[in-house]
């Protein structure tokens, strides 16, 4: 049982180097940072894409209300998932420059804003 112990205590903790494999940031903030780049990103990407869709459909109603309705709700509803990516990526800036402090991490706004 002690074995198991001094065991655990002595493993290398490589998942932050097996991640960043060819970058020399290895923090958790930086990790963190990294993670909420790709998830808002891919959220802002999935908002323009169903924007694209239901303007389409907005379209090719041909006057029916049915689809007319579900197209403007769902444009509705993509407008408002953007603006909480960009509001999203405020808060995070936000909470890591001013609350965590954390001055190594990379900046979320140059990849929106660029």
């Amino acid at each position: 049982m002690l074995h198991n112990i001094i065991a655990a205590d002595t493993i290398d903790l490589g998942l932050l180097n097996d991640i960043n494999a060819g970058t020399s940031e290895t923090s958790l903030p930086n990790l963190i940072t990294t993670i909420l780049n790709f998830a808002i990103g891919a959220a802002a990407v999935v908002c323009v894409v169903m924007l694209i869709a239901a303007g389409y459909s907005y379209i090719t109603a041909s006057g029916d209300e049915g689809k007319i309705e579900k197209a403007t709700k769902t444009l509705t509803n993509a407008i408002i998932g953007l603006a909480i990516c960009f509001i999203a990526v405020l808060l995070v800036n936000f909470v890591l420059t001013n609350i965590l402090q954390a001055s190594g991490t990379t900046s979320m706004l140059p990849f929106m804003f660029a």
